[in-house]
């Protein structure tokens, strides 16, 4: 039954091309919209574990403020409010044993210019010479980078990544941007290196790694007194369980902060794991307000299955006439219902799948079509066709052969 209802619902669809198409329009819209949507989170999530485990295995952050809830959720408060890390915390870290190396990380408020040209994007950030071993992934293309000189002479020396060549030095090659001058502040700073970060996935608006400008952080502290740490970085021994560091790491910050804790030890797999709840928040809330397309394209399906049931009651009354039960009539039309939306899911799936290959061809955007995104926009889809025919099917179920018969 099931299988002649099947191929009754192909022919019927396609008897009726143009409108069955536009029939399908809004399921088709839904599905692409949920696939891209999980996909692109899926995407920036593996690009945000590429980057952040391309730095070793055995790298540590301490981050100012609680991020984990009792319950083992994100608090995004967080994120907000004034560092509690200081450099006397740096330093009692350095000590311990089993840490081989570290930085802290200071974000510099300012607008960096040349000139009449300025860079408003800017991330302007303060470190110790060990940060690009540590925590930042850019090869140099000119000059050199921040060294201990640097700090313990407080130069004001940076470095600059290819955002800010691209808008403070447009069109000038690297090695000549090496000596030219930046003002920030109420200082000028001299441009010692250039950098170039790899091509980042996305940052939804955030500084991106290609807008940094690196001053020493002992210069920083002389120049802007306010200076707070934003972030510690440390290196271990290849040999050190990371685990156990971190939490000698965490009992040393309670002993210095009276046993207050707010701060956050970071290893690699807790940060990944951070990132994997916040975009997967994000991401369950935007596809939940993209199903409303396919609950658009739901109500499209049932319109266009009412005036079906009423061109073909004839064919309706002839088929109860000639033994047809309410049931196979009832299954004929939920078969066509979801038949239509589970066409118009494949070809979202079709549309996605190729606007994925451009977009990372062209934009550098990740869509992930796997087999999970896949199944859930396809069960989607078809429930959508079945709830949403089951109205009509019961229509046509409930028509009276004889009366349907004389339907004119």
């Amino acid at each position: 039954m099931f299988s002649q209802a099947f191929l009754i619902a192909l022919r019927s669809i396609w008897s009726k091309k143009v409108r069955s198409f536009l029939t399908m329009l809004g399921v088709i819209i839904g599905v692409a919209q949920i696939i891209a949507l999980i996909g692109l989170g899926q995407g920036v999530k593996d690009a945000v574990a590429k980057q952040i485990t391309d730095l070793g295995s055995n790298i540590l952050f301490i981050l100012p403020g609680k991020f984990d809830t009792e319950n083992g959720g994100f608090n995004p408060a967080a994120t907000v409010g004034a560092s509690t890390l200081t450099e006397g915390d740096y330093q009692a870290i350095r000590a311990l044993p089993d840490i081989t190396d570290g930085s802290v990380v200071s974000l510099l408020a300012g607008l960096p210019s040349v000139g009449e040209r300025s860079f408003p994007a800017a991330l302007n950030a303060a470190v110790e010479p060990s940060y690009y071993e540590l925590a930042y992934n850019a090869e140099l293309v000119a000059g050199r980078k921040l060294n201990q000189d640097d700090q313990t002479e407080k130069r004001r020396a940076v470095t600059i990544d290819k955002g800010a060549r691209k808008v403070l030095f447009p069109g000038v090659d690297a090695g000549r941007i090496v000596g030219q001058k930046i003002k920030f502040g109420r200082q000028s700073y001299e441009v010692v290196g250039v950098m170039e970060s790899p091509a980042q996935a996305l940052s939804f608006g955030a500084p991106s790694f290609e807008n940094l400008i690196l001053f020493p952080f002992e210069t920083a502290k002389a120049d802007f007194p306010n200076t707070q740490i934003f972030r510690i970085i440390f290196q271990t021994e290849e040999t050190a369980d990371v685990k156990v560091v971190a939490e000698e790491l965490r009992e040393l910050m309670l002993n210095r902060h009276d046993q207050t804790e707010d701060f956050t030890v970071f290893t690699q797999d807790d940060l990944l794991k951070t990132i994997d709840q916040v975009l997967g928040i994000l991401t369950t809330a935007i596809v939940g307000l993209a199903s409303i397309s396919l609950i658009v394209g739901g109500i499209g399906i049932m319109n266009i299955m009412l005036v079906a049931v009423s061109e073909r009651t004839k064919e309706i009354g002839l088929r109860k006439a000639l033994g047809a039960t309410r049931g196979n009539i009832m299954v004929q039309f939920l078969t066509e219902s979801a038949v239509i939306s589970l066409i118009g899911g494949a070809i979202g799936v079709g549309l996605v799948t190729v606007a994925g290959i451009f977009t990372e061809a062209k934009a550098g955007l990740p869509i992930v079509v796997n087999l999970n995104s896949v199944v859930i926009a396809t069960s989607f889809s078809l429930g959508v066709g079945v709830v949403f025919g089951l109205l009509p099917a019961i229509r046509a179920a409930r028509k009276d052969p004889i009366e349907a018969l004389r339907y004119e």
